[in-house]
């Protein structure tokens, strides 16, 4: 059925990396749960409030703050699309971690109140008979959960949306929710237990345990946290697809929200070859990453020398830095001769969780090197990688 929508309303759905395409997929996810949750919630509202369970009306009001996520989801969605202005020349794409910030206050503001109520069931207790259609209505509502929390998990993982991801997983945590309520009711109901206001306890901590979630990961991409590993790779591979491409470094990646990526890199070509030709190569890369990736890229050409003698040189250094870990790498390596030594200087690239150690580390290969050919006269520049652990010279 999933696939079955996205075919009927997400027009070009292949071209998930598009920002029209993707916004298509968003707004199609939100009204989906728009919909869903507002049935849902509708009715567990009528068999809570006819039974008198503040755990099925907790329950129904959790629903409708999905369904409030679901608008926000939508909403930003639009903003999201809205093009690049004079105020903001990076786009609108960052509304979308705002609005995901202003859901989990939704959620902390509900679970708090669904808290004070369930705790004053608790100090007041009753018993909620046992109804048929409560049950019914229940199980029907962990059905459409389970297909929503695959709904949203699928498109929200397809298209990158950090608050689709985040509505999915909260589906997750209502599924156990509602199983648990409706084993309460079930159990209370039969024998005559009064679980009700605990049940109701039970949901608003989840509610809140949600909110915490979607809160930590919109703050976390607002700061600027690590790129994933896929779209490192992808632009790693991109580049290097090139003929005239010697080998890249110093990747930089900035997200301004989805659709709206800016990247910078470095890219060794052949200081032999006409600056002309070679410059052309460089611009028709960024053309085209903007094409099929989606991506501003600006590309920093570096003029490589190739020699038999740099090459050999740039082998032996090479096999000693992976010899001392195979998560390093080096780069804008140069040799000068000087009388009877023979200067060497190169970037030394140290993965961002090692860059606490990036000293001892050049200090320690400094010494290897040395210690292997006299004549060497080692400078090492240490710097920490900007896509974590993923080490883009090893990408073919």
């Amino acid at each position: 059925m999933q696939e079955q929508l996205i075919r009927w309303f997400v027009k070009d759905y292949d071209c998930i990396k598009a920002p029209a395409v993707r916004t298509r997929y968003g707004n199609l996810t939100s009204i989906v749960g728009i919909v869903t949750n507002l049935i849902i919630s509708l009715g567990e509202l009528i068999v809570g409030f006819l039974i008198g369970s503040i755990a099925m009306i907790s329950d129904a009001i959790h629903d409708l703050a999905d369904a409030g996520g679901s608008t926000i989801s939508l909403v930003s969605f639009r903003f999201s699309a809205k093009k690049a202005d004079q105020e903001h020349p990076y786009g609108h794409g960052r509304i979308e971690y705002l609005l995901s910030i202003g859901f989990s206050i939704l959620l902390f503001v509900v679970a708090i109140q669904l808290l004070i109520e369930s705790v004053g069931r608790i100090l007041h207790p009753e018993i909620v008979e046992f109804s048929i259609w409560a049950l019914v209505v229940m199980l029907c509502a962990m059905g459409l959960k389970v297909w929503l929390y695959s709904f949203f998990k699928s498109i929200g993982e397809r298209i990158n949306s950090p608050i689709l991801k985040a509505n999915g997983l909260e589906y997750l945590s209502d599924v156990w929710a509602t199983l648990g309520i409706t084993l309460g009711l079930v159990v209370g109901g039969l024998f005559q237990i009064p679980v009700d206001g605990y049940l109701g306890a039970i949901v608003s901590v989840m509610i809140g345990r949600a909110g915490y979630h979607v809160l930590a990961d919109a703050i976390s991409r607002l700061l600027g946290n690590e790129p994933s590993p896929e779209m490192v790779k992808d632009i790693a591979n991109f580049v290097k697809s090139y003929p005239g491409v010697l080998g890249i470094h110093d990747l930089m990646i900035h997200d301004y929200g989805p659709g709206h990526v800016f990247a910078s890199i470095h890219v060794e070509v052949d200081a032999k070859e006409d600056v002309i030709k070679s410059h052309s190569l460089i611009d028709r890369i960024e053309r085209d990453a903007q094409k099929e990736l989606y991506i501003q890229l600006t590309i920093h050409m570096d003029p490589l020398l190739v020699t038999k003698e740099s090459m050999a040189l740039y082998d032996k250094i090479h096999t000693v830095v992976k010899a001392y870990d195979e998560k390093l790498s080096l780069h804008d390596l140069r040799a000068v001769k000087s009388d009877d030594k023979i200067h060497v200087l190169f970037d030394l690239v140290v993965p961002y969780s090692d860059r606490q150690r990036m000293d001892d580390i050049a200090k320690a290969i400094k010494k290897i090197l040395e210690a292997m050919d006299p004549t060497f006269e080692i400078t090492i520049t240490a710097e920490h990688s900007y896509t974590g652990d993923e080490n883009i010279h090893d990408y073919n």
